[in-house]
């Protein structure tokens, strides 16, 4: 990216800021009078359909720090903006319990996210009122924040490493604090067993896989975490997630979201903006990645409200004084890979117009990226129906055998999987079972609707993919099972996330595999052929 292009990509990023801004402040409780002022979850306050404040949502408080540093264009009176500021973090610390606690989808949760992300958004801010306007840390309830830092710090996260990241870039800005008591050598254990979480690729371990739109977040707090301690072992990490991700993106400028293991769709640019004031590979992803982020069709534009308030539009605005540090981008060269760690095929051909991925440890899942004014080709697998019992291909999961040379083989047994249906006496028990179990129902819970282990107990499926310069060949089989019938997969999936399933004009198109219904009474063999334009 050269440097004159900054000013035109800053004027893109503030379009964006300054058109869905209003969106973010009214998910906020405004009134100074109201008894839940500061409140960011309008469901709560507002509407009254929970009887409770979700904890995480108080990241808001980012949003209100860009408009009181003026980094927005808004005619928003100086007093009135830091009262809504205060306001915000107290909201959050009157949710804090006795054991430092916070609630994010049901109470007596202690939602480690929520004390993470809410820890790291709280100190980052008060850490930059403590440099620059000492005087709105009056009002701040210390001895709650103290009681969150103490609960953050004896918890960690195995399985979401972007959570972890939140919780160690919060920690590391708590030491920074002059009115709370937190050890460096916490710090220090927390740095140790996040790094040594981040695989020899660059990524970083999401539910037993990489996934860029976490890979970004943890992005996010990286950088804040090196503000913090200035360890040079954070920029090292950095550096590696952005070659990992560099080499992902395709012929069309996007990455191959429906490839992650989380079932993300977005990315959040802060943590590469900031790297990007020193990393050209980094300038040169923010540039591709939302150099359209002002039109509609960009994936920041389709995110719910909820993961909207919580960081993605927090961390385009925190982007925005950054921009003009960015270096001059440069361009990696594109050229066909094999990541065994996490099982990614990535081939470019001799020409460059176009991008396959192939993702083994997820069933195989095959995608296209053609030039930006072509649509992508994608595959998302079978699902497997007899009676009422579902079966998909389309899972991250270890328990796929891969072999790869020339030709890919993926193989193994169809996962069970399940449509969950809320109603009120799941609620009922839901919340017996945490009055009872705490934080011991969290494992439970996603043993249940995210891991689902041992559960890959349907038909056999082989799939063998060869990818050359003149196209995709596939050859699918699927063993029999008696009364079954298989259906080539929306591009939904079917284990639970909660910040996936953004809405993706792919859906719209029709997959790889066709529509058709195929029944199971004897053996499947599919065939099909992605050829590319000479």
């Amino acid at each position: 990216m050269k440097a004159s292009h900054v000013p035109f990509l800053r004027a893109k990023f503030e379009y964006y800021a300054e058109a869905q801004v209003a969106r973010v402040l009214t998910q906020m409780d405004r009134d100074p009078d109201s008894p839940t002022f500061g409140c960011f979850d309008r469901n709560y306050w507002h509407y009254k359909i929970r009887d409770f404040p979700s904890a995480i949502l108080q990241q808001g408080i980012f949003t209100l720090e860009a408009v009181r540093c003026q980094q927005l264009r808004l005619d928003a009176p100086r007093a009135v903006i830091e009262s809504w500021c205060v306001g915000t973090v107290n909201a959050l610390l009157r949710l804090v319990d006795r054991q430092g606690g916070l609630e994010e989808y049901y109470p007596f949760e202690r939602s480690y996210p929520a004390a993470a992300f809410g820890l790291y958004a709280l100190c980052r801010v008060l850490y930059d009122w403590q440099l620059s306007t000492p005087q709105l840390l009056v009002p701040v309830d210390w001895l709650a924040l103290q009681r969150l830092v103490s609960h953050v710090a004896r918890r960690t996260e195995q399985q979401a490493s972007n959570q972890q990241a939140a919780g160690l870039a919060g920690l590391a800005l708590a030491v920074k604090l002059d009115s709370l008591t937190l050890p460096e050598s916490v710090v220090e254990q927390h740095t140790a067993h996040l790094l040594a979480a981040q695989h020899p690729e660059g990524w970083f371990n999401e539910y037993g896989g990489p996934d860029f739109g976490y890979l970004s977040v943890t992005l996010d707090a990286l950088a804040d975490h090196h503000d913090a301690t200035g360890d040079n072992r954070t920029l090292s990490a950095i550096a590696r997630a952005v070659d990992f991700l560099a080499a992902l993106v395709g012929a069309d400028d996007r990455l191959p979201s429906t490839l992650n293991s989380r079932n993300t769709d977005y990315i959040v640019p802060y943590g590469l903006v900031r790297a990007a004031g020193h990393n050209p590979l980094a300038a040169w992803l923010v540039e591709t990645l939302f150099q359209d982020i002002d039109q509609c069709n960009h994936p920041a534009w389709a995110t719910d409200d909820r993961y909207h308030c919580h960081y993605i539009f927090a961390s385009i605005v925190r982007s925005l004084p950054y921009l003009e540090a960015m270096k001059p981008g440069q361009a990696p060269a594109r050229h066909s890979t094999w990541l065994p760690g996490c099982g990614f095929w990535i081939y470019w051909p001799s020409n460059q117009q176009w991008t396959a991925y192939v993702a083994a440890r997820k069933g195989g899942l095959v995608r296209v990226h053609q030039q930006r004014d072509l649509s992508a080709i994608a595959d998302y697998g079978w699902r497997i129906y007899q009676d009422a019992k579902v079966w998909t291909t389309n899972w991250w999961s270890d328990h796929w055998r891969v072999q790869k040379n020339d030709v890919l083989r993926i193989c193994g047994a169809c996962q069970k999987a399940q449509f969950h249906h809320s109603s009120p006496y799941k609620h009922v028990i839901l919340r017996l079972l945490a009055w009872i179990l705490r934080e011991k129902l969290i494992p439970l819970l996603k043993r249940g609707m995210i891991f689902r282990p041992g559960r890959a107990n349907g038909p056999e499926f082989e799939r063998r993919v060869e990818i050359n310069d003149s196209g995709v060949y596939i050859q699918d089989r699927i063993s029999p099972f008696a009364r079954a019938k298989a259906i080539p997969s929306p591009r939904q999936n079917l284990r639970h996330v909660a910040s996936a399933d953004s809405f993706s004009p792919e859906e719209w198109l029709p997959p790889l595999l066709g529509n058709h219904e195929q029944t199971l009474d004897k053996a499947l063999v599919i065939q099909r052929t992605w050829k590319a334009k000479p």
